[in-house]
Order: structure tokens, then sequence, then C-alpha cells
């Protein structure tokens, strides 16, 4: 008898929980011809002021926003700032993978130096 318990106790462990609850698949949503396709909402954009420094890989660069805190990973187009330097920069939301590991990947559209941040190698700011 406590070999049939066993048995049945591993066999509704094998079991995966997708068998047991799924959902019914859904239909895709087709698109008739000739009408258009929904345009997907653009990210909002992102300004925030901190401190440059080095991300987890090398040429990687991050930002603490000092207002809310969030770590940014800067995708500099051009000439990027120097770690150790107090910026404020614009941008949107990165649309894809990167190789840097630490914080949300921003497009930089535009930065510039803000010399009323007191910056040192790893500490916080001073304004």
């Amino acid at each position: 008898m406590r070999l049939l318990e066993v048995t049945f106790l591993a066999a509704l462990i094998a079991v995966p929980n997708g068998w047991a609850m799924a959902s019914p698949p859904q239909k895709p949503t087709q698109i008739k011809p000739g009408q258009p396709r929904p345009v997907p909402p653009k990210p909002p954009p992102v300004h925030a002021e901190g401190c440059v420094e080095p991300g987890a890989e090398a040429r990687c660069l991050v930002v603490k926003d000092l207002r809310n805190g969030v770590l940014y990973n800067l995708i500099v187009k051009g000439l990027p700032p120097a770690i150790g330097d107090g910026i404020e920069f614009s941008g949107l939301p990165h649309n894809g993978v990167t190789t840097c590991m630490l914080g949300i990947a921003i497009d930089v559209q535009t930065w510039a130096h803000r010399n009323s941040l007191k910056c040192m190698q790893n500490a916080t700011p001073r304004k």
C-alpha cells in the first residue's frame, strides 16, 4: 500500500503544472489587408542628472539619477562624458539588447556637464 501512495505522489509531482491548468490558446489578432497596423506607443523621454561611473562591462557608462535613485546605462553616440563627470542628460529608452548589464539602457540624445555636481570617484555627489 505504501508503494502505491509513493508512486501516486511521484506521478503528481512529475506532471507539469501547465497540463492541469492550461488555458485555451489565444487567437492571434489578424489585421485585414489595407488596414493600418497599430502603432506602439512611444516610450516617455528620460531626463536625469548624476555622476558618470564605469559600468560592469568595458565601455559601459552608468549614472544614478539624483532625484529618484534610478540607475541608467548611457548609450552615447559621439563623444561620451568622462568617468567622474557630473552631467545632465535627456534620452529615450533603448530598444534592444546591450552588453552592459547594469541599469536601464538609454539612448542619450543630449547631455551637458553639470559643474555644480561635485562628483568624486565612487562617491555620492554633493550639490
